[in-house]
């Protein structure tokens, strides 16, 4: 199982990786079964969240949205100097609301009933890559571990 903490999505571009857990979508659902509307959902709100803190420089609700192991190995500090480049660069994840998200690899969910999805947003010139796991906690998917990079929309990942 994947520990709380930093996760890494390899790239010779902007790179940075958080374990965050940020409340998203209730869903009855297991893992396996969550369905493409469910995922768009999940994979948008993310970066909305990621992009309100990044924009604001104010990661508290991150925080306070955390799983209890996320909260206990990752202050708000941390949060903000994990996302340092992105926020100082201004990078935009707002503009993946604008996109259907691809999906690289099939949506797939471990033993634990962790849910991961792993894609982009082939947007120009700057595509968005993400790779997210979720984990359902009282009922409701939250971030168990995210990684984002911005790289040239030429570079075709998988």
């Amino acid at each position: 199982m994947l520990k709380p903490l930093v996760r890494h999505f390899a790239s010779p571009a902007v790179f940075f990786a958080l374990l965050i857990s940020s409340q998203v979508f209730s869903s009855s659902a297991q893992a396996a079964e969550a369905d493409s509307n469910l995922s768009a959902r999940l994979v948008w709100s993310t970066l909305i969240a990621l992009d309100n803190a990044n924009r604001t420089g104010d990661y508290s609700i991150l925080h306070a949205l955390g799983a209890p192991g996320f909260q206990a190995n990752n202050s708000v500090g941390s949060l903000y100097d994990t996302f340092r480049e992105f926020r100082e660069s201004r990078t935009d994840l707002g503009r993946a609301i604008l996109v259907e998200p691809t999906y690289y690899l099939p949506r797939t969910a471990d033993k634990e009933g962790l849910l991961r999805l792993r894609g982009g947003f082939e947007t120009r010139p700057m595509a968005i890559r993400f790779d997210l796991l979720f984990q359902q906690v009282d009922g409701a998917w939250r971030i168990m571990a995210l990684s984002v990079i911005e790289e040239a929309s030429s570079n075709q990942r998988r």
